[in-house]
């Protein structure tokens, strides 16, 4: 007899699950027996051969919904698409981000807004919208940045974002927590093994800053593969976090500390 996984029948939306970070996420969910709704902005085919991998390895339902994170209707169709197939939302990781750095000098208006909307609204309003389609124990993962503690010059708009996620994070964790018995937790990681890193420490001066920092992470003397943040991840939309909400957690090998 198959004996139940963690997360079974359990149903997961996973912002900008396509690739990195969020495709690591979605395969530790749903190896751990959850159904996913993968969301892509760009990469369909990445999008469509991580569904099919994960219904032929796990077993697991999935969807596939293309989504722009500056769209304003995406959170409803995101919901919508999730709702119809099977009928209650359980957990949502809010991965999916824009990063554009810029001068600050060099900042515009729509730069700002841009960014602000992609990795702060299109979040916020992805929960609002699956409110009503909680099941009976909603988890909501929000992932942030090393860069928001930091404050990392050059990417000020994204800095912003990713500070006010976690201050969201908590906010949320007390409007839904009673009410709905939802838990609310962020996710800070630090440098990620992701496509996106290996092309940024190819400019020998982005390698020359990090390389000290990452050979004295307390953890050990690497950047974190995209496992190590989506373990983080999985335990927190797991039924053992009943107690653990409104945190954000440092998944940065203690690279950060606070």
């Amino acid at each position: 007899m198959t004996s139940l996984k963690p997360l079974d029948k359990k149903n997961a939306i996973i912002t900008g699950a396509s690739c990195g970070i969020g495709r690591g996420i979605a395969k530790e969910l749903a190896s751990r027996g959850a159904n996913v709704l993968i969301t892509f902005s760009t990469s369909a085919i990445l999008a469509q051969d991580l569904a099919q991998e994960l219904e032929e390895i796990y077993g697991v339902s999935t969807i596939v919904i293309q989504a722009q994170a500056n769209d304003p209707g995406a959170p409803a169709a995101i919901v919508k698409a999730a709702v119809e197939k099977w009928g209650c939302i359980d957990i949502i990781v809010n991965n999916a981000a824009i990063r554009e750095d810029y001068d600050f000098m060099d900042m515009t208006p729509e730069v700002w807004q841009l960014q602000l909307m992609a990795n702060l609204q299109f979040p916020v309003f992805l929960v609002k919208e699956a409110v009503p389609s909680f099941g009976k124990a909603p988890r909501i993962v929000n992932l942030s940045s090393s860069y928001s503690q930091d404050g990392h010059a050059g990417c000020l708009a994204y800095v912003a974002a990713k500070g006010a996620m976690e201050a969201v994070t908590r906010s949320l964790s007390r409007e839904i927590g009673q009410k709905y018995n939802a838990i609310v937790n962020c996710v800070r990681p630090g440098p990620v093994n992701t496509e996106l890193w290996k092309r940024s420490i190819t400019e020998p001066e982005v390698l020359a800053r990090w390389n000290p920092l990452i050979q004295n992470t307390p953890a050990a003397p690497r950047v974190a593969e995209v496992e190590d943040i989506a373990q983080v991840v999985g335990f927190l939309v797991s039924e053992d976090t009943k107690w653990v909400t409104g945190s954000v957690i440092n998944a940065s090998g203690g690279l950060m500390f606070q």
